[in-house]
């Protein structure tokens, strides 16, 4: 379900999830982020992908279809 260019499921605003532990930080998904709301953070010695401004996700995919081991995940 659409509303506004945002994805929402059941009126749940949907952004991307990080899976820290497959993350390799590699930056792809920051690249691909036309919003530019995607940031890599140092977190316990290992570098990851943070979303930074969740409000600001309009769940385009870019950074999903960037991310060559499938770290990002939708979630609501």
């Amino acid at each position: 379900m659409e509303a506004d260019g945002v994805r929402t499921l059941e009126g749940v605003h949907i952004v991307p999830k990080v899976n820290v532990t497959i993350c390799t930080g590699c930056g792809q998904c920051v690249a691909a982020c036309p919003h530019k709301i995607i940031t890599l953070e140092t977190i316990r010695f290992h570098k990851n992908a943070v979303i930074i401004h969740p409000e600001l996700c309009n769940a385009c995919g870019r950074c999903i279809k960037a991310c060559p081991v499938a770290a990002l995940l939708w979630e609501p």
